[in-house]
Order: structure tokens, then sequence, then C-alpha cells
């Protein structure tokens, strides 16, 4: 056999060992990266409790009654963020863990929303309203 081929040979079982090799480091570090449901849990309540007061939880005027329904539901946001928003985002939401990579669906009444989790983050990829029942 002529030396450049077995060089050549060489160098392609070579390449071909490192690409396993990285493909096995990747798939190891996003297997170990991937976010659990308990994870997801904080996540989810603290972004719909951010929502809440950036959207919901504002006086629509400056009027005494206003101020008192903001001021209560920050307080019942506050007063859930322990142990009920936690609850209620578990019992609504499925996760489909791929080991690599979870895709989590959360449907919260009139919302319903998809988010992945990889590498100890969540993106969020579908967000969508739900239209009552009997207004389809």
């Amino acid at each position: 056999m002529e030396p450049l081929l077995l060089e050549q040979k060489k160098s392609s079982s070579c390449l071909s060992c490192l690409s396993i090799i990285f493909l096995l480091v990747a798939g190891g570090i996003l297997a170990a990266t991937n976010p659990g449901m308990e994870k997801y849990q904080k996540y989810a309540t603290e972004a719909l409790i951010r929502y809440a007061k950036e959207k919901v939880c504002l006086p629509a005027s400056k009027s005494l009654e206003e101020l008192v329904k903001s001021q209560l539901c920050n307080v019942l946001l506050e007063t859930g963020r322990q142990e009920a928003i936690p609850a209620i985002i578990a019992s609504n939401t499925r996760r489909d863990n791929y080991l690599l990579l979870s895709i989590y669906r959360t449907n919260l009444y009139l919302y319903s929303f998809e988010t992945v989790g990889i590498l100890n983050n969540f993106y969020v990829y579908r967000a969508k309203q739900i239209p009552p029942q009997g207004q389809e």
C-alpha cells in the first residue's frame, strides 16, 4: 500500500474519532444542563408574576378604588409566589423530556405557552391566547 494512502486513512480515521468525541461531549453537556420541572416552575412563576405586575396590577386611574385593587393584586401575587402559583403551573404543565432538552407546554386558563429548556435556560417560543369556551 502506498504511504500517501495510508496517511490519508489515518487522518480520516482520526477526524472521525474527534468528531465522535466532540458529539459525545456536547451531548453530555446538553444532558447535564437539561433543566427539570422544578426549575421550570420557578422560572414560570417569576415570569408570570413579572408580567402581572407590569400589565395587570397597574391601576387604571388614580382613584382610590383602582389603587386598592392594584395593591391587592400585588399582595396576592407575593402571597402566592411560594406555593399557590407554582402549584397552578405544575398542574397545568406537561413536560416532554428529550434528554438533551425539554419542551414545556403550559395552559393557564386563557393562555397557552410552549417553552424549550436547554443549557439551564428557558426560551418561550410560542405564546397564544386561547378563546374562552363557547366563543370559538
